[in-house]
């Protein structure tokens, strides 16, 4: 006999969404970049993409009921999700399975294209040698901070608080350019680096890295340095510049050894700054890290905290700089920690969309890429 006709089911009509979604301006705004997501895969089945994915990320940041896969799913059949897709539904399970093959890595252009559409707003004044303003515009604050991950995250750091509950947490690791509050690199780490080792992979000739006191490592201070191809072997030459803060010296934290005092001008007191020395550490994990002849400078600033006088200690290579100087880059490192702070209250990255470390990074990147959107945004409505 003959097969019955089959009804082709026509799609059903875009839904309405129960309350105006936020960000559609922004995908507008990157309409140039997401084209160039749309990439041949060797799946030829393949109907979801990392342009549509990226979009839904990008809408859940701006809609704080947008917390799960499911209501992703519900946001993707909506009329105002539907002008910018070009899948019919992001289904709950397709997004499960795309989010452990996707390469976060191709994002990195979205993030260095709207990097460049900021900088060039960015207003810089006439580089002076050694002057403050000079300095800032290539500091680098780098810190990490943890963002709190599901339990099915199985890679991210497990650890128990004080009632024995396990809690895990995924670390993300920024290099915060202070002079243009860009984030210039942008990790999630492995499972077991430390912050240190992260920082050393990613840094830049020419820049001066600010660390707080998690980043005390003989290694790191070494990667700042290069063998010198013009003299001895084992000289080295500085390529990058840091000013790290140490605990005060003894315990596990290292003594300047052969240290010659630097005379302090009166405004250097003004500062608060109560010494400067250059010395070397001379340990022996000073040596095996290769370090050891490495010229370092100490100033010691005297500041205030809740009332109490206290003493910070900044390890610099820094040599022909005023020792205040030294103190006011330090300050600029606050930024990476409101550069955090604004992640995590605007952004609100409280729960993540998948328990791969794809899925993981794949949302920070859209994260970064919404903050800068917003940062163009701002500047525009400056001018």
């Amino acid at each position: 006999g003959v097969p019955p006709r089959r009804l082709a089911v026509p799609p059903e009509p875009p839904k309405i969404w129960p309350e105006k979604v936020i960000g559609t301006k922004y995908v507008r705004l990157l309409e140039q970049q997401l084209q160039q997501l749309r990439g041949v895969t060797a799946h030829g089945n393949r109907r979801l993409f990392l342009d549509d994915v990226f979009i839904a990320y990008l809408l859940a940041f701006f809609n704080p009921t947008i917390r799960s896969l499911r209501t992703i799913e519900d946001l993707s059949q909506t009329v105002p999700a539907q002008k910018h897709l070009s899948v019919e539904k992001i289904c709950k399970s397709t997004l499960s399975d795309f989010n452990r093959l996707v390469d976060p890595q191709r994002l990195t252009p979205i993030l260095q294209a709207l990097r460049g559409q900021l900088s060039r707003r960015q207003c810089r004044q006439p580089r002076v040698e050694h002057d403050l303003q000079e300095l800032l515009q290539r500091t680098i604050a780098v810190d990490g901070t943890f963002l709190h991950a599901v339990a099915e995250v199985a890679w991210a750091v497990a650890n128990s608080n004080h009632h024995g509950a396990r809690r895990h947490r995924a670390r993300l690791d920024a290099h915060l350019d202070v002079s243009t509050w860009l984030p210039e690199v942008i990790v999630v780490p492995e499972p077991g680096q430390s912050e240190a080792d992260s920082a050393s992979e990613s840094l830049q000739a020419g820049r001066i890295y600010l660390y707080d006191r998690g980043y005390l490592s003989f290694a790191l201070l070494r990667a700042h340095y290069s063998a010198s191809v013009e003299t001895t072997a084992s000289a080295l030459v500085a390529q990058a510049h840091f000013v790290v803060r140490y605990k005060p010296a003894g315990g596990n934290s290292p003594e300047l050894e052969e240290a010659v005092e630097r005379p302090l001008t009166a405004e250097d007191r003004a500062a608060g700054v109560l010494s400067d020395r250059v010395g070397y550490f001379t340990s022996e994990h000073a040596r095996q890290a290769g370090i050891a002849k490495i010229q370092l400078r100490e100033v010691l600033i005297a500041y205030v905290d809740q009332g109490q006088q206290k003493t910070l200690r900044l390890l610099t290579n820094l040599l022909d700089v005023p020792a205040r100087t030294v103190g006011w880059l330090y300050r600029a490192r606050w930024q990476v920690e409101l550069f955090f702070r604004w992640i995590k209250q605007h952004l609100r990255i409280k729960r993540f969309f998948g328990t791969s470390e794809n899925a993981v990074k794949s949302q920070v990147w859209t994260a970064v890429a919404v903050y800068v959107l917003v940062a163009i945004i701002r500047k525009r409505l400056d001018l």
